[in-house]
C-alpha cells in the first residue's frame, strides 16, 4: 500500500464520520421536558425537619401529586368551598381553620409542633416565584388541610377526636379531587 491509498483511506474515513448524523444536530430545537413533582426537589433541610418529626415526604406524595396535577376546574371547586358566604351545610371554611387550630394543639401534645409548619413550608414551593395566584392560594390552604388530617388520622389512636378532625379538613380536597388518600391507600 502506497502512502497516497493511506492518505485516501484516512480522508475517506474523516469524511464519513463527517456525513455521519451527528445526535445534536437531529435533536437541535427539540425539547423533551420531563416533569419533576415539586416534592422532589424540595429544601433538604426541610426534608430532614420533617424526618425528625417522624414522618418521610413520600408518606404524602399522593397528596402531594394530586396537588401537582390540579387543573383549574378542581381549583375552582375549591374557590367556591372556600369563599361562600357564611359557607355551606356541609362545610365551613371558618371552622375548618378552627379544626385547624385544634388539630395543631393536640399535634403540639405528642410533640409534632413542627410537622404542620414543615408541610405548609414543603407546600408553598408547589407554585414557585410569580405563579401564584388566588386559586393557587386556596389550592395550598386546603392541600395543607389535608396533609394535617393524614397526621391526625395517624394519632386518632391517642385522641379518637382527631379522626373527626380529619375527615372535616380533608373534605374540600375530598369534594374537588374525588376520593380522599386515606381510602385510596386502603383500596389499592
Amino acid at each position: 500500500m502506497n502512502l497516497s491509498h493511506a492518505t485516501d483511506n484516512v480522508f475517506m474515513r474523516e469524511r464519513d464520520e463527517l456525513d455521519a448524523p451527528d445526535e445534536a444536530i437531529e435533536t437541535w430545537g427539540e425539547t423533551v421536558v420531563t416533569h419533576a413533582p415539586f416534592y422532589r426537589t424540595l429544601y433538604y433541610p426541610d426534608v430532614l425537619d420533617l424526618r425528625r418529626c417522624g414522618y418521610e415526604v413520600a408518606a404524602f406524595s399522593e397528596l402531594f401529586d394530586r396537588l401537582d396535577l390540579a387543573v383549574v376546574s378542581q381549583a375552582r371547586i375549591v374557590h367556591e368551598l372556600l369563599h361562600q358566604p357564611g359557607g355551606n351545610a356541609i362545610w365551613n371554611p371558618h371552622r375548618a381553620r378552627q379544626i385547624e387550630f385544634s388539630t395543631r394543639a393536640a399535634l403540639h401534645r405528642f410533640g409534632l409542633s413542627d410537622a404542620p409548619t414543615m408541610l405548609r413550608r414543603m407546600l408553598g414551593r408547589a407554585f414557585p416565584g410569580d405563579s401564584v395566584s388566588h386559586l393557587a392560594v386556596d389550592l395550598l390552604n386546603v392541600f395543607f388541610w389535608a396533609a394535617l388530617a393524614q397526621i391526625a388520622r395517624d394519632y386518632a389512636w391517642r385522641m379518637p377526636q382527631l379522626a373527626m378532625y380529619a375527615d372535616y379538613l380533608e373534605y374540600p380536597v375530598v369534594a374537588a379531587f374525588g376520593m380522599p388518600a386515606s381510602t385510596a391507600k386502603n383500596a389499592a
